[in-house]
């Protein structure tokens, strides 16, 4: 700025103006807009221009490192075809082809406006800076291009020479709507939302952009599978139709069904690089299995290395559906009639994943969902290692549980008696708005658990008011009705033939229910502090959903309706049901005994039988038959695995357990049992719903034994 003298000066007459701008820098930047584009593809142009620097690697883009890529990426700047659209796992370098190639082929070679779509604002930000920062910094050509001025190099939108503007953003409406586009990419396509805003998929509105370019216009989208299938018992109608399902697996089918072939070192025929083709020696750990694992060809037999895996990656050859369900190659003018070209390959032909590390988290998933019944590393590494859509487990159920089923499943021990393999018990306890509905599990080794217990209780306890028979519990109106609740802590169950009845670790209660019951509740919860049994009860705090944790212990969203969220001393047990539902229906159908399978005893009431059966599994998780039928036993089970979970159940070391999970009679839980039986509850009568327990006594005021652990 001039400073006053200045001004003075050239108000005057003393100070010469400013010199004009130089027309020639103007043009400089306009010339780029007005230069031919250069008619190269981009596998040509990153094999020519680009440059990458790794820890493993620094140097000059190399095709060959992941041939198979070369195809798809060629077709980014094809005029035959409006979208480019690729399926395959983690590690094949999918992205950099597809995406940070793309766009430095368009800054070198052809100069327009981009936009790249992230799944969510903070992993647009991520790629922005560690991926699309990290192109432009190493390779000169692209580098050279990026504009000088103010505003030119943001983390979200960034300008290069000849008026060329790249956006990366994620799916919102405001990104996909009003402006015209010639370039439209999505990266991780199946973690975005599947609707946007209410207006459509995000290809769908992406293409939209595109449209006005005609057949210069063009949308990529690539990502693993993420979605679930969508019919159990599907059937595929041509060679190469992916399950039915949503998200990028759904566009693949919508265009040529590009699969890759290797061609057999042995024999020459073609075939599929599958995971099913992989085989290995079982051993003792999952790790030595792994290490001999082996791909056989499915014409000859013959045996491939993983250090064959190049080679046969270099011949490898893409083969396209045809009208008529045949197979040709991308040239043939046979190739199926679509404008969009999609490519769908599978986790042995990954460039940076080896096939022991594959084997190893496939054999580990099974390993935890056998063990502990949660699908969700299975789940992970068959979409994401092995570039497959999931079918959930819970799914091969059919229609989902049946009470004949339940009923032939069932196993002929007898109520109120935990078996002789209890390590411990839980009490789970869902609240009606007359009655508390109670359920005993005893859990063995490896979580096998039998359900031994289940009543309900109607009469409140003396001291309540207008505790005179006339009435039945009200858990929302009475906090004083929740005292019945004290002695079944103090209650032994006998364990079968070991001569010792085992309390209950813990005990569950439903938070939610009719007015007044949530503070009924926390009032309960405060109280069990005041007699030092805080680290034996518990509040379910119940979500749906099937992604995130499926049970952790923290302190509620809300407390009691207050708009501010202030601290607390409240904690609950946060589970997610439908995630749980999943899991105790599978074990529930495990025909075999061992870790993790539920067992129900043949004496169990048919009304109770009735009541695992009374939800259904959907795509978005469980939901009623129909309205009006008891579901309490499913949710007494999803109680009582979520109780066991922030226990840290799961990670007990069984030849080294807890004081609470010791055998008979190291378990700080049991005592010699004198009169075990008459403590129990009374037994449900089938002739009934359900039976009604004799009413408990008042409460005690007594702390906890010294021999129980505060800690949850």
């Amino acid at each position: 700025m001039l400073d006053r003298k200045q001004i003075i000066a050239r108000f005057l007459g003393d100070m010469p103006p400013p010199p004009f701008a130089d027309p020639s820098s103007i043009v400089a930047q306009a010339l780029p807009a007005l230069r031919s584009p250069r008619r190269i593809d981009v596998p040509t142009w990153a094999s020519e221009s680009r440059y990458i620097r790794t820890l493993a690697y620094s140097g000059r883009w190399q095709n060959d490192f992941a041939p198979y890529m070369v195809e798809p990426a060629r077709q980014v700047t094809s005029r035959r075809y409006g979208a480019v659209v690729f399926c395959g796992p983690a590690r094949t370098v999918k992205t950099e082809h597809l995406i940070q190639n793309t766009i430095g082929h368009r800054v070198d070679c052809m100069p327009r406006n981009m936009l790249v779509l992230c799944p969510t604002k903070d992993t647009a930000r991520e790629f922005s800076i560690e991926k699309v920062d990290g192109m432009i910094r190493v390779t000169p050509s692209v580098a050279a291009k990026l504009g000088k001025g103010r505003g030119d190099n943001n983390i979200h939108d960034k300008r290069f020479e000849g008026g060329m503007r790249l956006r990366i953003g994620w799916p919102v409406i405001g990104q996909l709507s009003m402006f015209d586009i010639p370039d439209v990419l999505f990266t991780d396509y199946d973690r975005m939302v599947e609707d946007v805003d209410g207006e459509g998929s995000p290809f769908d509105l992406g293409r939209k952009r595109t449209q006005t370019f005609g057949s210069l216009g063009m949308t990529v989208a690539e990502g693993s599978p993420g979605r679930p299938i969508l019919v159990d018992d599907w059937k595929p109608e041509t060679p190469h139709q992916a399950p039915p399902t949503t998200g990028i697996l759904s566009i693949y089918n919508r265009g040529t069904r590009g699969k890759l072939y290797w061609h057999c070192p042995d024999c020459g025929d073609r075939f599929q690089p599958l995971f099913e083709r992989l085989q290995w020696q079982t051993s003792e750990s999952a790790g030595q299995s792994a290490k001999t694992v082996e791909m056989v060809c499915p014409h000859c037999g013959g045996l491939i290395r993983h250090a064959q895996k190049g080679a046969l990656n270099q011949a490898a050859v893409w083969l396209h559906e045809t009208d008529d369900g045949e197979l040709c190659e991308i040239d043939d003018p046979r190739i199926r009639s679509t404008d969009i070209v999609s490519y769908w390959c599978e986790g042995p032909v990954a460039a940076m994943q080896p096939w022991d590390q594959l084997v190893l988290r496939y054999l580990q998933g099974r390993e935890e969902f056998d063990r502990t019944g949660d699908e969700s590393s299975i789940k992970t590494t068959i979409n994401v290692d092995q570039g497959r859509p999931y079918l959930p487990q819970v799914r091969t159920l059919g229609e989902g549980l049946n009470e004949d089923v339940l009923k032939t499943l069932a196993l002929a021990y007898p109520m109120s008696v935990a078996p002789r393999e209890t390590r411990f018990v839980t009490l789970s306890v869902d609240v009606q708005g007359n009655r508390f509905v109670v359920q005993a599990d005893a859990y063995g080794v490896g979580l096998e658990r039998w359900l031994f217990e289940r009543f309900d209780m109607l009469l409140p306890p003396d001291h309540a008011p207008n505790a005179d028979g006339k009435r039945a519990i009200d858990p929302g109106r009475y906090s004083e009705d929740w005292d019945v609740l004290w002695d079944l802590l103090e209650r032994r169950w006998p364990v079968a033939g070991t001569g010792y009845g085992l309390m209950a670790r813990a005990m569950i209660i439903d938070m939610r229910g009719a007015a007044g019951v949530t503070e009924n509740a926390y009032r309960f919860w405060r109280e069990a502090g005041k007699r030092g049994l805080r680290h034996r009860v518990f509040l379910a705090n119940n979500q749906s959903g099937l992604q995130g944790d499926r049970a952790f212990y923290s302190e509620p969203e809300k407390v009691l309706g207050n708009r501010k969220k202030k601290r607390t001393d409240l904690r609950t047990v946060r589970i997610r049901t439908d995630m749980l539902k999943d899991e105790v229906a599978l074990a529930l159908t495990r025909k075999e005994p061992g870790p993790g399978a539920y067992h129900l005893p043949k004496d169990l009431p048919d009304p109770v039988f009735a009541e695992f059966c009374a939800e259904h599994r959907t795509d978005k998780g469980w939901e009623p038959r129909r309205s009006g039928l008891r579901n309490e036993a499913l949710d007494l089970s999803v109680y009582s695995k979520g109780l066991v979970i922030v226990l840290k159940g799961e990670k007990i070391d069984w030849s080294h357990a807890p004081a609470w999970a010791a055998e008979m009679p190291a378990n700080n839980y049991a005592e010699a049992s004198i009169d075990v039986v008459a403590a129990t509850a009374p037994a449900a009568d089938p002739a009934s719903e359900l039976s009604d327990p004799a009413p408990a006594p008042a409460p005690r005021p007594r702390r906890g034994r010294r021999v129980f652990s505060k800690g949850i």
